[in-house]
C-alpha cells in the first residue's frame, strides 16, 4: 500500500520573530502617537481653563471699571472734598487718591450702579449746609440706600449719584419716593436725571504657600473682607494713567494640573517681568483689557 505524504505549510520561527518585531514597532509608534495626542489634548484643556479663569477676572471688573468715576471728581483733592461734608466722610474710602487708583498690586475702584429711577422734581440746587428734598419716580431697592444717621462717619450706602451732577450726594433722609440730600459743594440735580448707587471695591491676588492662588475682591459697601472669586490666578497687574485715564488690566492665570517639570517659559508675551518657578509648572495664559475711563465729575 503506497501512502503519499503531503507537505503542511506552517510559520517558521523566523517568520514569527519578524512578525512580532514588526508588530512591536507598529504598536510602539501607535502608542507614542496616542500618548502625544492625549498630552496635546490635556494641554489644550489646561490652556482653555486658564483662559477661562482670566476672562472671569476681567468680567468681574468690567462693569465697575466702566462706571468708575461716574459723577465723582478724579483729582485727589476734588475726590476727597466731594466725599466730605463737614466732619462726615466715608472712612473706608477717604484714604484713597481717586475713584480709580492702584496701590501696589491692588486695584481700587469707586463706581456707580445705574438704576432706572429718575428725579421727577424740578431741577434742584444743593448745598453742603442744607438738605434738599427731591421726589423719585420709584422708591430705591430695599437695602441699596441707607440714610445717614446724622452723627459720625457715613457709609457708601448713604451716598448716591445723579448724572450729570459733578459730585455725589449724601442721603440724610429717605421716605418711600422722597429723598433728602446734600452735597459737599454747591451743585444741582437735573430734572429727569437717573439715580445711581455709589459703590466701591478693591481687587488683588492672594497667594498663600500650600494653597492655590486666588483673585479676591472686597466690597467696601458691605465690609465683608476679601472674598475669593476665581482660583488659579497667579498674578494681577493694573496700570492707570491719570492724564489719559487709560486703565490697563493684566491677568496671569493657570490651568488646574501641575506638571513635574516646568513647561512654561520664563517670560510670557503680554506679562511684565519674569514668571516664578512654581507657576512655570502649569499651563499659563495672559488676559489683557484696556479701557479709557470716560466718567469724572469735574468734566461736566
Amino acid at each position: 500500500m503506497l501512502i503519499k505524504w503531503k507537505w503542511i505549510h506552517a510559520f517558521t520561527l523566523v517568520e514569527l520573530l519578524c512578525t512580532l518585531l514588526l508588530g512591536s514597532v507598529i504598536s510602539g509608534s501607535a502608542i507614542a502617537v496616542l500618548s502625544g495626542c492625549i498630552q496635546s489634548y490635556e494641554q489644550v484643556l489646561a490652556l482653555t481653563e486658564a483662559r477661562r479663569r482670566g476672562e472671569m477676572v476681567l468680567q468681574i471688573l468690567r462693569l465697575p471699571a466702566e462706571n468708575a468715576g461716574f459723577g465723582i471728581p478724579f483729582d485727589p483733592a476734588g475726590y476727597q472734598s466731594a466725599l466730605c461734608i463737614g466732619k462726615t466722610t466715608i472712612p473706608a474710602l477717604y484714604g484713597w487718591i481717586g475713584p480709580v487708583s492702584v496701590q501696589g498690586n491692588e486695584l481700587r475702584l469707586v463706581y456707580a450702579v445705574p438704576t432706572s429711577t429718575i428725579n421727577e422734581a424740578l431741577a434742584t440746587e444743593t448745598m453742603p449746609s442744607e438738605d434738599r428734598v427731591i421726589r423719585l419716580s420709584a422708591a430705591p431697592q430695599a437695602g441699596q440706600v441707607e440714610a445717614w444717621s446724622g452723627v459720625g462717619p457715613s457709609r457708601t450706602r448713604s451716598w448716591v449719584v445723579f448724572a450729570p451732577s459733578p459730585c455725589p450726594f449724601l442721603v440724610t433722609s429717605l421716605s418711600n419716593q422722597a429723598l433728602s440730600v446734600r452735597s459737599a459743594r454747591p451743585s444741582w440735580i437735573a430734572h429727569g436725571s437717573s439715580l445711581s448707587y455709589l459703590r466701591a471695591l478693591r481687587a488683588l491676588v492672594v497667594s498663600i504657600p500650600g494653597h492655590e492662588p486666588a483673585f479676591c475682591t472686597e466690597d467696601m459697601t458691605t465690609g465683608s473682607g476679601l472674598q475669593e472669586r476665581v482660583l488659579g490666578i497667579s498674578g494681577f497687574k493694573s496700570e492707570f494713567d491719570p492724564e489719559t485715564r487709560v486703565l490697563t488690566l493684566k491677568v496671569l492665570s493657570r490651568g488646574g494640573k501641575r506638571h513635574p517639570k516646568a513647561i512654561s517659559p520664563v517670560t510670557l508675551q503680554g506679562w511684565p517681568g519674569t514668571i516664578p518657578e512654581e507657576n512655570r509648572h502649569y499651563v499659563l495664559s495672559v488676559s489683557t483689557w484696556t479701557y479709557r475711563i470716560r466718567n469724572g465729575g469735574e468734566t461736566i
